[in-house]
């Protein structure tokens, strides 16, 4: 019987812990001006978010993209965290630059269809800042499961039946 109450304490746990948090999966695109770079051309970047947001509105997860520079081909590869909240996160991660041939260090904030950061390429200890628009949008914050305390009555109906057509059966009160 322990063992029963053991295992419905952890599956109600469980259940619960995950219906406190919604996954959010979602690829994006952005297009993103370099601030110091040549000519007013954004780059294109397409990307994937996987993201929790937890019933307080919480934000955490990673992202990965890669961008397209007109004229030049691929530049930037970047694998990121994000953590914030529903409205605003913030990027914080690494990348390798296929135009400069550099490792890079990158940090930046996302907000309402809105991106800016900047760029440390780390060999050439330069950093390049962007700004840009984004398919990225602000995230529904799930509801907490409402759980209705107020009725506390453990009295089971037919008690009496399963002592009759059970006599094995012995009331433990617990």
């Amino acid at each position: 019987m322990k063992v029963w109450k053991s295992i419905a304490c952890l599956t109600m746990a469980l259940c619960t812990a995950n219906g406190m948090a919604s996954d959010e999966n979602e690829p994006f695109a952005s297009l993103q001006w370099t601030f110091g770079s040549k000519g007013l051309v954004p780059d294109v970047v397409v990307g994937y978010r996987s993201v929790d947001v937890a019933t307080d509105g919480d934000v955490s997860g990673w992202q990965g993209s890669v961008s397209y520079r007109p004229g030049q081909g691929l530049d930037k590869l970047k694998l990121e965290g994000v953590v914030g909240d529903e409205d605003v996160q913030a990027t914080y991660g690494g990348g390798y630059s296929l135009q400069e041939k550099q490792a890079l260090l990158t940090a930046g904030v996302t907000g309402k269809h809105l991106v800016a950061g900047a760029d440390y390429l780390i060999g050439k200890g330069r950093i390049e800042p962007y700004a840009g628009i984004t398919t990225l949008d602000d995230y529904d914050v799930p509801q907490e499961p409402v759980v209705d305390t107020a009725y506390d009555d453990t009295h089971v109906e037919g008690h009496e039946l399963q002592e009759e057509y059970f006599p094995e059966y012995e009331d433990c009160e617990c």
